[in-house]
């Protein structure tokens, strides 16, 4: 488990009381807030009651989170998953948790006695990629696209920062990952229920089935490790959760994430993390709800797996259209590619008619070509030189000298399958592989820090 210490440090700015009081900060801050709210709601109560009271409401729910960063990374990580369901009742709802986030983060740097905790190269190398990603849109700005894509890059390597620093400093990794693997399992209930109501490809509350695949395979070796650790009735939840995961994954029918689930398990047996018979209980298991879903809806499984084989042929067309406009981008454009956002952009001029399919894509579906054809031969270097960081700094953290070695494990094995159902999906511009950097970072032996 982590070990944290308190570690006397002097206060950096502020005047000769807030030196004497370390919380003078934080208690003008609330009551600057406080004074705010005041006078806000005062004045909304004459135009509207009802619409004060749920301004209020919003404004000291935001101003909690404000103040308990803790709180606020918990309920970033727990609404990734359900994104798109968010934003269809919110739009730009996930936009605006993870700005809250940032906000956040923010206020613990300027009112808190605790320095950061960025010294480590995984901030360093994401420190690089963000340089990469501003001079390639620079270059090429790509209009609408290129400041959409740009957008997601630099919030995403905001939020990469913000977890860096709060779980080496303040939030117990393996509590970030518990909330993650909570929320992905909820999502699977969803998408499991409207699969067994609808048919077609589970994609729960995420528009697209390969990315909500990808949610769930991350956070499969986190409810191994959960499942691990317990003792008798302690392990029926994270079993439980194993197995709607996989069932799940199965019912997207990303191949991608089932290859991802192949390497996971190979890799989990060589960290020890999982043993043969282990992987025979899981498989049984797995097969028994596969077992039971294809005889209560024979029908709709059937339905399904020849939509799902319809489509397939095209799908192989359409990857290998786009790996190889891609690549020819990069040649193209080796040192900073065609900018955020350029691959769609420059689609139709490179495909120009050669492909049988002429469904215009505006994303590459394989990681690392999408990198390289939008942020170049540069950028591809930045962006696995951060991945190689993260990854090491899991391996590292395997250590008995680390913070969580258990944890740093289940780490190593989410990346290993995310990184290979990676090749065939457009994933760096979702929370999985960023988490598992941050993660990756917080386990390392010297992520110890002190805890509020």
């Amino acid at each position: 488990m982590v070990t944290y210490t308190d570690v006397p440090v002097p206060p950096v700015v502020g005047s000769a009381r807030a030196a004497a009081d370390p919380g003078a900060a934080r208690r003008a801050a609330t009551l600057g807030g406080l004074l705010v709210v005041i006078v806000l709601g005062s004045l909304l109560v004459v135009v509207d009651p009802v619409v004060a009271g749920l301004g209020l409401l919003g404004l000291l729910a935001v101003g909690v989170l404000m103040l308990r960063i803790a709180w606020t990374v918990l309920c970033y990580v727990a609404v990734e998953p359900f994104g798109d369901l968010v934003g269809g009742a919110v739009p730009e709802g996930v936009k605006l948790v993870g700005l809250l986030l940032f906000a956040a983060w923010l206020v613990r740097v300027l009112v808190d006695r605790r320095p950061v905790a960025l010294r480590h190269p995984v901030v360093v190398a994401a420190g690089v990629l963000g340089t990469v990603v501003l001079a390639a849109f620079t270059l090429n700005p790509n209009g609408g696209a290129g400041v959409e894509t740009t957008g997601r890059y630099v919030s995403y390597l905001a939020v990469l920062v913000v977890l860096v620093d709060t779980m080496r400093t303040t939030v117990p990794p393996r509590r970030v990952a518990t909330v993650f693997l909570v929320a992905c399992s909820g999502a699977a209930v969803v998408g499991l229920v409207g699969f067994l109501s609808e048919g077609g490809r589970a994609a729960g509350p995420m528009a697209d089935a390969n990315d909500f695949a990808f949610y769930l395979v991350c956070a499969l070796p986190f409810a191994l490790l959960l499942w691990r650790d317990g003792r008798g009735w302690a392990r029926v939840l994270p079993g439980t959760a194993v197995v709607l995961l996989v069932v799940t994954i199965f019912a997207t029918f990303s191949r991608g994430a089932l290859l991802g689930i192949g390497v996971m398990v190979v890799v989990a047996l060589a960290l020890g993390l999982l043993r043969l018979r282990d992987v025979g209980l899981a498989a049984a298991a797995v097969a028994l709800g596969l077992g039971v879903v294809v005889v209560a809806v024979p029908d709709l499984v059937d339905r399904s797996l020849a939509e799902k084989q319809f489509v397939a042929d095209a799908n192989v067309e359409s990857r290998y259209t786009s790996w190889t406009l891609a690549a020819e981008m990069t040649l193209d454009h080796p040192v900073l590619g065609t900018g955020p956002g350029g691959f769609g952009q420059n689609f139709d001029a490179y495909d120009a008619g050669r492909s049988s399919n002429p469904t215009h894509l505006d994303v590459v579906h394989m990681m690392y070509l999408d990198v390289s054809s939008e942020l170049g031969l540069i950028g591809l270097a930045a962006f696995v030189a951060l991945l190689v960081a993260g990854a090491g700094a899991a391996w590292r953290g395997r250590s008995p000298d680390g913070p969580d070695p258990g944890l740093a494990s289940a780490v190593c094995i989410a990346l290993a399958g995310t990184l290979v159902a990676a090749t065939f999906l457009s994933e760096q511009y979702y929370l999985p592989i960023w988490l598992l950097l941050a993660l990756g970072a917080a386990v390392t032996p010297a992520a110890t820090g002190r805890r509020s």
